[in-house]
């Protein structure tokens, strides 16, 4: 298939000394029977021009079924005539090799590649379009274009840098896109100028073309200007400048995008903004477009751990919620709480009403004071106990439920946060809790102890477990109830369940304290830290995830060991006792053990130990060891084969911890055995 290829070059490297290079490229062809690259054609010279478009294309074949290796050669020529018999390597400034099946597969669309080259840069650039031979350059334009489409963009600048001594700058704004037949900045169009402004919200929209073929690089330059007239402007007018795709600007069609401008002057928050709408767009459909579908919320502030900020008293604090205007770029603000006297922790009651849009995030930022009224016009920094910044989007992800943010602030500490709940404009706070809470399912949970402290000089403790529940709102411990209290007893099995609410779209804290309690009614009020023997906090998911299966914690307290453990067990409420036990079990399935020993110690003066094996089983809702079996006595024997095996079941719901402990024994009477009579014992599950 015969075929032209079109070149254009960008930023070829200087060759003559007095003047720019005269480009003339060459096209080559690898034989594959010969090796050897076989000149195919070459363009015309195009003098003193580093960045030349050529006009005449070079003609090469495209065979369907063989690719091939064409080698694209940039000289400096000093013929007007092109004559490439007379180029020389010195005149060289570079090539590229592409192979042909590359730009066929992409006929009519402009390629760009890197030329390879002593003197090349990054940026030196060759472009190849690959078209049916006798296009016109013309035609080749409109084929990398495609259709039309008309765009307006406006734009808005901010801190723009000073470029006047004695007043703010004027900006004016130029948009330039980049012809990738030329290889050339074409211009585009302009905004008005702004006087004595370095955050312009420009009014007139530079309107565009979008090429459905193609892609457009576009150049925004910002320059200082006295005149709409950009024929007036000079180089050192210019403030700054962007590059952007257009495509870019198309991906977020009606939302503003912000782009940092490079400038000598220019600092990090000097920046663009370029919003992009169909032509003819008006500018009130712009901002309703941008921002799509308009949800009104409510957000719910609490303050925790904030600080001091008065000498005598604590922090009387108000918070209040400030949204960011993308175009000024300064927060403004949107509504405030009511004020709380001597409150480290509010949960302020009235809510700040705010917007939501589905198509535009928006920044918010809470600032929270020390404040003596609710005026807060008379507010400075002084008063400022903390602020905090989240985007609207996570909130209104999270509805209905807290995000919680950390303060910054001079006196904060790692736990000053604000909760923040945004919820549907009129939702009441009962409904607010039913929404956090979801399905509410009611659960008892029995709860054992084993080895706990003694509190008493004279007794063992009188134990009773108090449950208390994290409330997220107030961030307090709530007292939910108490079991019974077992009167001397260090490992109580307590018979009154606690009765606890579940809910399903949130955890809670729940903290299971033990005391000693010298009243036989439980109550709790009269309860003092001292009386605290240990105490466990586990989530009411655990619990639940392992319904009606115990489940172990350590209980933690000054006087607590390795072993002070309080076992807890959640069930549905009203399941009695015995069906707890039974739950725990599941199906049982009995099994025979067969015990040997070997090497038993001497336990008796003038002859060998008779042993005997008892098993025993842990009862995992009393956390008592419980009997299974034993096996006979065997006379004299230090390396027992015991006959009678020891019978014990097994449960498919859970597993038994047992212990084996060896005795020397005169009778199978298990009960006449003493403390002293054992040889040793092991546990296994």
């Amino acid at each position: 298939t015969p075929q032209d290829v079109f070149v254009t070059c960008k930023n070829l490297p200087k060759n003559d000394l007095l003047d720019k290079s005269d480009p003339v490229v060459m096209l080559s062809a690898m034989n594959p029977l010969t090796n050897q690259w076989e000149v195919l054609g070459n363009t015309e010279t195009q003098k003193n021009n580093h960045d030349p478009a050529f006009t005449q294309p070079l003609a090469v074949e495209h065979y369907s079924q063989q690719d091939r290796q064409l080698r694209f050669s940039v000289f400096d020529s000093d013929s007007d005539t092109a004559d490439v018999s007379k180029l020389k390597d010195s005149d060289l400034l570079g090539e590229v090799i592409v192979n042909a099946i590359q730009l066929k597969s992409q006929e009519n669309t402009p390629i760009v590649f890197p030329l390879q080259g002593k003197n090349c840069k990054p940026d030196t650039l060759i472009q190849l379009i690959m078209v049916p031979t006798g296009t016109p350059l013309s035609e080749v334009e409109q084929h990398t274009r495609g259709n039309e489409t008309p765009y307006d963009i406006y734009v808005s600048c901010r801190q723009l840098p000073k470029n006047d001594l004695t007043s703010k700058s004027d900006p004016i704004v130029s948009a330039n896109a980049l012809n990738p037949i030329t290889v050339q900045w074409e211009p585009v169009g302009a905004t008005e100028v702004r006087k004595d402004d370095h955050d312009p919200n420009f009014i007139r929209p530079i309107t565009i073309n979008q090429f459905t073929s193609r892609d457009r690089q576009l150049c925004f330059q910002v320059y200082d200007s006295d005149s709409d007239d950009l024929s007036q402007i000079k180089a050192d007018d210019k403030l700054g400048e962007v590059y952007v795709p257009f495509s870019k600007l198309l991906q977020s069609m009606g939302k503003p995008v912000v782009i940092p401008v490079q400038g000598k002057n220019c600092t990090p928050d000097t920046v663009i903004q370029l919003i992009v709408v169909p032509a003819g767009t008006p500018v009130d459909d712009i901002e309703k477009s941008s921002q799509g579908e308009v949800t009104p919320l409510e957000v719910y502030v609490m303050g925790r751990s904030l600080p001091k900020n008065d000498l005598l008293s604590k922090s009387d604090p108000i918070a209040v919620l400030n949204v960011l205007n993308p175009l000024s770029n300064e927060f403004n603000v949107v509504g405030t709480t009511e004020r709380k006297e001597n409150d480290h922790n509010p949960n302020f009651t009235r809510p700040i009403p705010i917007e939501h849009f589905s198509k535009k995030d928006r920044e918010l930022r809470v600032n929270v004071y020390d404040c003596d009224d609710e005026d807060i016009s008379k507010l400075g920094e002084k008063d400022q106990l903390g602020e905090a910044s989240v985007d609207l989007s996570l909130l209104y992800a999270s509805l209905g439920r807290p995000v919680t943010v950390a303060l910054s602030g001079k006196n904060t500490t790692s736990e000053s946060v604000v909760h923040l709940i945004a919820v549907p404009a009129g939702t009441s706070i009962d409904e607010i809790l039913r929404q956090l809470r979801g399905t509410v399912t009611p659960q008892d949970v029995f709860v054992t102890c084993k080895n706990l402290p003694k509190n008493d000089l004279l007794d063992k403790s009188d134990p009773v477990v108090m449950l208390s529940a994290m409330n997220p709102l107030t961030n307090q411990w709530e007292v939910l109830g108490n079991t019974e209290t077992q009167k001397n007893n260090h490992d109580p099995a307590f018979t009154q369940p606690l009765a606890v609410e579940h809910y399903s779209q949130q955890d809670r804290q729940l903290r299971f304290s033990v005391f000693d309690s010298d009243s036989d009614t439980a109550d709790v009020s009269k309860l003092k830290d001292s009386d605290l023997l240990g105490e466990v906090i586990v989530n009411a998911i655990q619990l639940k995830s392992q319904e009606n299966t115990p489940i172990v914690f350590p209980l933690q307290g000054k006087n607590c060991k390795p072993d002070t453990l309080i076992q807890l067990i959640m069930v549905p409420t009203g399941t009695p006792l015995s069906e707890v036990e039974q739950h725990t079990r599941g199906n049982e399935t009995p099994y025979d053990i067969y015990v040997s020993c070997r090497q038993l110690p001497k336990n008796d003066l003038t002859s060998k130990s008779d042993p005997i094996v008892s098993a025993n089983a842990l009862n995992p809702i009393t956390v008592q060891w419980e009997p299974v079996g034993a096996t006979e006595v065997r006379k004299d024997d230090h390396d027992p084969n015991f006959i009678r095996p020891i019978t014990i079941n097994q449960f498919t719901s859970r597993d038994r911890q047992l212990c084996f402990q060896v005795y020397d024994s005169d009778s199978d009477d298990l009960s006449q055995i003493k403390a002293d009579d054992k040889l040793g014992e092991v546990y296994v599950p």
